[in-house]
């Protein structure tokens, strides 16, 4: 029992000192630039270091299904992705690029291409800017409208109440 306290004693220790070198959350505009739907909106993000990562990993649903990647990516470059994935038994070509003004300022832009039908590309692109700090009561994947409340969290997927 006395080895037990003591080990978890040294973990306490040893993630209390972590934890003051994890970088805060920042707050981020995410802004669809582009849309072959004709949509267009923005929405801000109070972003973690693994949220912000995720900004530039396209992962496109087809009528609610994932496009589940098939094969090696034809090309997987830090700024170009080229691959195929197929949803609901069809197969689509992906292609992502990433157009870096500064590392918090970015445009991400997909298109899927249907290959086996004659059926419309579908294009999106969204800028990703960091504002600074998150706003006092956000959390790490809290979102709202720019400049309004959080009204959901990304990363539980919940709704948030009036704060």
């Amino acid at each position: 029992m006395v080895g037990l306290i003591l080990t978890l004693g040294g973990c306490e220790r040893e993630v209390a000192r972590t934890q003051l070198n994890f970088a805060p959350p920042s707050l981020w505009r995410v802004a669809v630039v582009e849309d072959s739907g004709g949509r267009s909106a923005a929405v801000d993000v109070c972003a973690n270091p693994e949220l912000i990562a995720s900004f530039a990993r396209v992962e496109p649903r087809i009528n609610g299904l994932p496009c589940e990647l098939v094969g090696k990516p034809a090309k997987a470059s830090a700024n170009e992705r080229i691959a195929r994935c197929e949803a609901g038994g069809a197969r689509y070509g992906l292609y992502v690029t990433t157009t870096r003004q500064a590392s918090d300022d970015f445009t991400v832009r997909f298109a899927l291409q249907p290959l086996q039908d004659s059926g419309g590309k579908i294009v999106q692109a969204r800028r990703y800017q960091r504002l600074g700090a998150c706003p006092a009561g956000w959390s790490a994947g809290d979102q709202g409208p720019p400049g309004g409340r959080a009204t959901s969290n990304l990363l539980s997927g919940h709704a948030l109440a009036v704060r």
